[in-house]
């Protein structure tokens, strides 16, 4: 009986964490949420010129003088994503938070050299009476 409880405890536990992770976004949802208009391919013209794209790479081309960033998904949809400048402005700057959330959570996870898992350690079992002052060793104190 104990043990089945200290399992639903610990499945309590693991899914209240699960709960307060970051939402983790796919490209194709930071490209829509970021302005990209997701253009279904209609002509067989269309159809070539998707087929000469990098696939699921965003690529700057040029309209009229004015770039238009497309981003082209053969996998999941057979379409295009199409952006204009502001699109893409908007579109890198949730990335690069997401990729910095991601880092910062691996970073973190079990990491013995982290700041945050050493400060308890460091400030309990430190002897300063053993150094003396930092300010000998070139720190500023």
């Amino acid at each position: 009986m104990r043990s089945i409880l200290a399992m639903l405890a610990i499945g309590g536990l693991v899914a209240a964490c699960e709960g307060q992770m970051p939402k983790t976004e796919s490209k194709r949802d930071m490209l829509t949420d970021s302005g990209f208009k997701v253009v279904s391919l209609k002509t067989p013209g269309q159809a070539a010129s998707f087929k000469k794209l990098p696939p699921h790479k965003l690529v700057r081309k040029t309209y009229q003088g004015k770039p238009v960033w497309v981003y082209a998904d053969p996998t999941m949809c057979g379409c295009l994503y199409m952006g204009t400048q502001n699109n893409y402005n908007a579109y890198i700057k949730e990335a690069s938070k997401q990729m910095m959330a991601t880092a910062m959570r691996a970073n973190f996870a079990d990491d013995p050299y982290s700041p945050s898992s050493m400060d308890a350690t460091v400030d309990n079992d430190w002897d300063w009476g053993e150094w003396g002052n930092p300010g000998y060793y070139g720190l500023p104190y």
